[in-house]
């Protein structure tokens, strides 16, 4: 009888070691973005402003993190990474899930990066800057604009970025379509 509590026991710790187990997020040319200085947000983010949190289906919530903030990636693991912004130090848990439809770091690679390219920005229509600028979907933006205000929509409600309708979450209970027509958003169902 002790003994097959002590196989339940190693059991359980190393399904707990396994789960707690840290990642390295690795940048475009493998080395690692934990803990280091010129890491920056590749999109605009959208957490939830009171619990400081966001989510990998990619909750279109009521706060901002602006495309190219500067952050510092803390610690991750395969459920989550914490991460601070620089500017103003305010730390937040990115939740990923297995819905996401892909592998974690080629998740993160989406969002996190060494380089953020201003200069695309820069090049773009009005419209896409003031939607990239307010993180949020106007009528006349490029699929690209909409990608930098908003994030990637997640690709179990958006398979393929070549549809002409993108389903955002706006959270837990409620979506928002993004419908484009002739590469432009025509209209936003919310």
């Amino acid at each position: 009888m002790l003994r097959i509590y002590k196989v339940i026991i190693l059991a359980v710790i190393s399904i707990a070691l396994n789960a707690c187990s840290t990642y390295e997020v690795l940048d475009e040319g493998g080395k690692s973005m934990m803990n280091s200085k010129g890491v920056y947000t590749l999109t605009n983010l959208h957490p939830d402003p009171k619990r400081s949190r966001l989510y990998a289906v990619n909750y279109q919530q009521g706060g901002l993190i602006p495309l190219c903030t500067e952050v510092t990636l803390l610690a991750a693991n395969k459920k989550l990474i914490k991460f601070t912004t620089s500017e103003t130090g305010q730390k937040y848990v990115y939740y990923y899930h297995k819905s996401a439809g892909e592998p974690l770091m080629d998740h993160l690679t989406q969002y996190f990066g060494r380089k953020c390219n201003t200069e695309k920005v820069k090049g773009m229509s009005k419209v896409d800057q003031d939607g990239i600028a307010k993180g949020i979907p106007i009528n006349g933006m490029t699929r690209d604009g909409v990608i930098l205000a908003m994030g990637y929509p997640p690709r179990h409600k958006t398979p393929s970025l070549d549809v002409d309708t993108w389903i955002y979450w706006k959270s837990r209970f409620g979506t928002m379509k993004v419908i484009f027509k002739d590469g432009k958003v025509s209209q936003i169902i919310r």
